[in-house]
C-alpha cells in the first residue's frame, strides 16, 4: 500500500481489540438483558420501539405494500446509521457514548430473547449478520477515538482517526445497514400482510 492510501481492511485489523472489546461487552450486556438485570432501562427502551412501531404499522395499514416497505426501510435505515454515526462521532468524549449505545444494543437483544423465547434470535438473524457487525464497528472506532483523546499531545491524532472512522462508515459501515435495513424491512412488511 502506498504511504497516505487508505485501506478499510487494514484500518480494520488496527481495531481488532477494539472490536473484541466492544464484542464482549455486547455479549455481557446480552446476558444482563437476559437475566432480568436493569429491567427498567430496556422496558424504557422498548416502550419507545413498540410506539414507534405501531405508529408505523397505523401508517403502513392505509398504504400499498411498497410504500409500506419503503417507510420501514427508511425509519430502520435512518435510526441505525444515525445511531452508528454518533458512536463514531461522540467517541472522543472518552468512548462512553459507544459503551452504552452496545450496552443498550446487547441488552435489548438479551432481554427481548428472555420475553419471547431464545427462538426470536433466529428472527434476528437475517437482518443481525450485518446489523450487528455494523453496530460493534462503530461503536470500537468511538472507543478508539476516546482512547485517542487521552494520548499524549505529540501522540495525538483525533482528527485524523476520526477521519478514518467516518470513511470506514461511508464504505463499509454504511453499506451493511442499507442490506441489514432492506432485509428486517421485507421481513416486517411480509409479517403485515400474514
Amino acid at each position: 500500500m502506498v504511504e497516505g492510501e487508505f485501506s478499510v481492511s487494514e484500518y480494520l485489523y488496527s481495531l481488532r481489540l477494539y472490536i473484541l472489546f466492544v464484542f464482549a461487552f455486547f455479549i455481557c450486556s446480552a446476558l444482563i438483558g437476559y437475566l432480568g438485570f436493569l429491567n427498567g432501562l430496556f422496558n424504557t427502551a422498548m416502550s419507545w420501539i413498540e410506539q414507534l412501531s405501531e405508529n408505523v404499522k397505523d401508517f403502513s395499514d392505509s398504504y400499498p405494500i411498497g410504500v409500506t416497505f419503503l417507510l420501514f426501510f427508511f425509519v430502520i435505515l435512518l435510526n441505525n446509521a444515525f445511531t452508528c454515526f454518533i458512536d463514531i462521532l461522540l467517541g472522543p468524549l472518552a468512548g462512553i457514548f459507544p459503551l452504552f449505545s452496545d450496552f443498550v444494543n446487547g441488552g435489548l437483544v438479551g432481554w427481548f430473547a428472555q420475553k419471547e423465547g431464545l427462538i426470536i434470535l433466529i428472527g434476528i438473524i437475517p437482518h443481525g449478520i450485518f446489523e450487528i457487525p455494523a453496530f460493534l464497528i462503530s461503536a470500537a472506532i468511538g472507543v478508539r477515538l476516546g482512547r485517542e483523546v487521552f494520548r499524549r499531545r505529540g501522540e495525538r491524532d483525533v482528527r485524523g482517526e476520526l477521519g478514518k472512522g467516518l470513511k470506514v462508515f461511508l464504505i463499509l459501515v454504511l453499506p451493511l445497514l442499507v442490506i441489514a435495513a432492506v432485509i428486517e424491512s421485507l421481513l416486517i412488511t411480509i409479517s403485515l400482510q400474514i
